[in-house]
């Protein structure tokens, strides 16, 4: 998330200040005296020191989200999180350092969001959008950053990035399912012979999948597989993006085979 926010924060720069490409470096080095005296042309830098869980605009409950399929589910709201910046401009005179971090000030000023247009990445569809503020007057102080980088003092900016942190971003999707395995178990419990029909490969390749049969709906076990009651001749349903069937047989086991599609991440 954080490499995500750097480029966009880059983004948004190079756009509101405008700091061109070719005349301007962005980095988010520490700005150190080996990182300064290594730079060739002017550089803006943004040294993110501060990291912490924004607790004014921590929303409490549970929101409603609309998946990209049509279901519907519940999740915890998204939290907000500041990073704190050190802002510094580098060039090799006094002046045009002055007038490049000037620039920078007014673009922090002048806007108080990061517009939807400078997200990047997987980041661009990610709401509340980032919030800015510069050089605010909240009586926290930096620390002795500059002592700490062991560097020259010079000019600095705090600023101040309200980012919104979505957990589910960067969640992996599985592998496309080509093949589902359905064993039988015989047990027995309160009197009666009871066959449980276990379905393997949907926990790793399709997140979220039902197994159904006509005695219920799937339930997982502790190593991940899905257990449905099932007698001789029903239906067992692995029920994907492309539902797939198979009849429970009278022994052994039975393959249902066939793309049911992957996983999709969710954001």
């Amino acid at each position: 998330m954080l490499h995500l926010l750097d480029e966009t924060i880059e983004a948004f720069l190079r756009a509101e200040v405008p700091l061109p490409a070719r005349q301007v470096d962005v980095s988010f080095d520490a700005p150190d005296s080996e990182w300064g005296a290594a730079i060739t042309k002017p550089t803006v830098n943004l040294f993110l020191w501060d990291l912490r869980v924004n607790t004014a605009e921590r929303e409490a409950g549970v929101e409603l989200v609309e998946e990209e399929n049509g279901g519907r589910s519940w999740r915890p709201p998204k939290p907000r999180v500041d990073c704190r910046y050190l802002v510094t401009a580098w060039t090799t005179e006094v002046q045009d350092e002055h007038r490049l971090l000037g620039a920078v000030l007014i673009a922090l000023l002048r806007n108080r969001e990061i517009a939807a247009e400078h997200l990047q990445g997987d980041y661009a569809g990610v709401v509340p959008l980032p919030t800015v503020s510069a050089a605010a007057a909240d009586g926290e102080g930096n620390p002795d950053l500059w002592t700490a980088l062991g560097g020259k003092l010079k000019p600095g900016l705090d600023l101040r990035i309200t980012a919104t942190v979505d957990t589910n971003l960067f969640q992996e999707a599985g592998p496309p399912v080509e093949r589902y395995e359905i064993g039988l178990t015989d047990r027995t419990g309160g009197g009666r012979a009871e066959r449980t029909a276990s379905v393997g490969g949907v926990a790793e390749g399709a997140s979220g999948a039902s197994v159904l049969s006509p005695r219920g709906r799937a339930t997982a076990d502790a190593e991940g597989r899905f257990l449905i009651r099932a007698e001789e001749g029903d239906e067992v349903t692995v029920a994907t993006e492309r539902p797939l069937a198979a009849k429970v047989p009278a022994k052994g086991a039975v393959r249902v085979t066939g793309s049911a599609g992957s996983a999709k991440k969710r954001g």
